[in-house]
């Protein structure tokens, strides 16, 4: 149904990452690596920093919709991406790209999220390749990749159900986990004979 393009002709920037030798100091800028991709989302837990030259900082410093994709890792991992949302300062790592979408095209988040799926994965297996273990993608190779794209208004629509259904499964995984935790110290009881056997 919608016109099918290369993800290129909706990008207004792409751009590696640095291997600058990052510390675990708190030194200088917190950096982006490629283990702060999870799922589709980007988690910034366990976080590095770099200290940089103030060109290099500014040149690499994320912006708010920056869309960061990894281009090595394992096969499955290997172009997995996650759109950046934070408010404060962070750079980038040389394994990841950043691609900035052309607003006027394309909403990020539905980048992301097309990337991310099936038909994303599926493109990114054929023309990743495999060195010692680790996958690779390059840019130009990023660039090609062909995506399906409806109008701005109707990507944001499409994403706004996507964010009521992580909603929904966030909720649902955080009661799972309570219920699960909350089994475990009543089978302990039982052993210990807190609690009796019914």
């Amino acid at each position: 149904k919608y016109p099918v393009v290369d993800l290129g002709s909706v990008l207004s920037l792409v751009q590696y990452g640095t291997s600058e030798k990052a510390n675990t100091e708190g030194k200088g800028t917190p950096i982006v690596r490629m283990n702060n991709i999870k799922d589709g989302r980007l988690n910034l837990g366990d976080l590095k920093h770099i200290e940089l030259s103030a060109k290099e900082r500014s040149n690499l410093l994320l912006e708010h919709d920056d869309i960061l994709i990894n281009r090595t890792n394992s096969k499955e991992l290997v172009g997995k991406c996650a759109v950046f949302h934070e408010d404060a300062e962070y750079v980038f790592a040389s394994y990841l790209i950043r691609l900035r979408a052309d607003p006027v095209q394309a909403d990020p988040q539905f980048v992301s999220h097309a990337l991310n799926s099936a038909l994303g994965r599926q493109q990114i297996d054929a023309v990743s390749r495999q060195i010692i273990g680790q996958a690779n993608i390059n840019t130009q190779e990023i660039r090609a990749l062909q995506i399906p794209l409806p109008r701005v208004a109707t990507q944001r629509k499409i994403m706004e159900r996507v964010q009521e259904g992580r909603a929904k499964a966030d909720a649902l995984r955080a009661e799972a986990d309570e219920l699960a935790a909350q089994a475990t110290t009543e089978v302990e009881e039982m052993i210990l004979g807190t609690r009796p056997v019914v």
